[in-house]
């Protein structure tokens, strides 16, 4: 009997001492968000809502894929060999120039979507390329080049996002850098009933001189339907919330400070033939570390954006989903039987 009672007394010790350890031990440092004083408030009221599917699945032939090619090559007045076409991985068709290896054309044969460069051989010599064009003219031509080649979209879904250019830089001797301009390039946006949409979608044209076609990425899916949300698939204000503020916190777990920057309410373009509306997050993340030696404290911040879906169940593939909240719709893989117009 007197072992038992030291047994008992033992073991409610240990379980004390559990307890205490539990109680002392450091909890974890929660961050709280803040957010810039020009957002405004994060709902989906009076919100469009609406997505859209992108005919993913077109079966492009080798044929159409050649002809898209040769219609590139002469606009630019560039080469490559048509003689040798790739199969380059699944869907994916291209084909490149021996004698230059910069200069290349892939295209994807389930949507259409492909990446033209001209090559970059004759802009490797030092000195900036001439009569290269200023934005104004620079905008119009790249207009001119995308109707040559029958690519030119719906005008009211192209948004003009950027008029830059391709730099190169150069060390001389001397240590002394010297940076010369080598290409204009020309960037549009897709916006669907004026909503900027994020993701995959876009038009980027790259010109050198007086405006000749050096490179196209053509990301621009065909819209196949247009589908009117209701508003018992979509996620309540509270929840958007919720998730925009989980998700953060997780991914700045040793951050000393969070500032959302922007929220953005936009359509996404997942790039597999879905385009849904979600809240595009911007925030800041800032940090310290501490020098064991020096004891000295080293600040910084980081740049954070992601995607917070308002639709219960998402179609889209988002890029922080290592595993879909449901299998995406990848169109790709679909059989589309086109409708007849009535």
């Amino acid at each position: 009997m007197k072992n038992y009672n030291r047994v008992f007394i033992l073991l409610l010790t240990v379980i004390a001492l559990g307890f205490m350890y539990i109680s002392c031990e450091k909890k974890p440092r929660i961050v709280k968000i803040e957010y810039d004083r020009s957002i405004k408030p994060i709902t989906l009221e009076g919100k469009m809502l609406q997505s859209f599917s992108l005919n993913y699945a077109k079966e492009i032939s080798e044929e159409s894929v050649l002809k898209m090619a040769r219609q590139l090559t002469s606009v630019s007045g560039k080469s490559l060999n048509f003689r040798k076409i790739m199969d380059i991985n699944d869907g994916l068709m291209g084909l490149s120039n021996e004698k230059d290896p910069s200069a290349s054309f892939e295209m994807d044969t389930r949507s259409g979507n492909f990446l033209y460069n001209g090559g970059l051989a004759e802009y490797k010599k030092n000195g900036s390329t001439p009569n290269l064009l200023k934005e104004e003219k620079a905008k119009s031509t790249a207009l001119q080049h995308l109707e040559k080649l029958d690519l030119l979209p719906d005008i009211e879904e192209l948004e003009l996002v950027n008029i830059g250019g391709l730099n190169m830089a150069i060390l001389n001797e001397d240590s002394t850098t010297e940076i010369y301009q080598k290409l204009v390039t020309v960037r549009y946006n897709r916006k669907l009933s004026d909503i900027p949409v994020m993701g995959d979608s876009r038009i980027i044209v790259h010109m050198g001189r007086n405006g000749e076609l050096a490179g196209i990425i053509y990301y621009w899916g065909d819209i196949l339907e247009k589908r009117i949300i209701e508003l018992d698939d979509v996620l309540l204000d509270k929840e958007i919330r919720k998730e925009l503020e989980g998700r953060l916190k997780a991914a700045a777990m040793d951050a000393k400070r969070i500032i959302v920057e922007k929220v953005d309410y936009v359509l996404y373009d997942d790039g597999k033939g879905q385009i849904e509306p979600a809240f595009y997050v911007q925030a800041k993340l800032f940090y310290e570390i501490s020098d064991a030696e020096s004891g000295e404290v080293m600040k910084y911040d980081a740049p954070y954006d992601y995607y917070v879906p308002v639709l219960k169940k998402p179609l889209a593939f988002y890029p922080y989903m290592e595993t879909a909240k449901i299998k995406p719709t990848d169109s790709r893989n679909l059989k589309i039987v086109p409708k007849n117009n009535e």
